[in-house]
């Protein structure tokens, strides 16, 4: 029988999901508060400030951060099984 941290092992191999899912969990963490961040940046800070330039750039930010904030609820599709 095999040492625990092998990685053929169940144990291992549940250890290593566990840890891969985190990362991916992190990293969609991250994209979605970017896409936070563009979006209050780019969009509504300007649109405050100017009311009437509304369909100007400001626009593409909105855009960037819905495309940004998709992208990290696709990450969730690489999260492992850790059974």
């Amino acid at each position: 029988m095999g040492a625990p941290d092998d990685p053929g092992t169940a144990r291992a191999r549940k250890l290593a999901a566990k840890r891969a899912n985190e990362r991916i969990r992190l990293l969609a963490g991250f994209l979605n508060a970017l896409a936070i961040a563009v979006v209050g940046a780019g969009f509504i800070v300007p649109v405050i400030g100017q009311p009437d330039r509304l369909l100007s750039p400001n626009l593409a930010w909105l855009v960037l951060g819905s495309i940004l904030h998709l992208v990290a609820q696709g990450v969730f599709a690489f999260l492992r099984s850790e059974d």
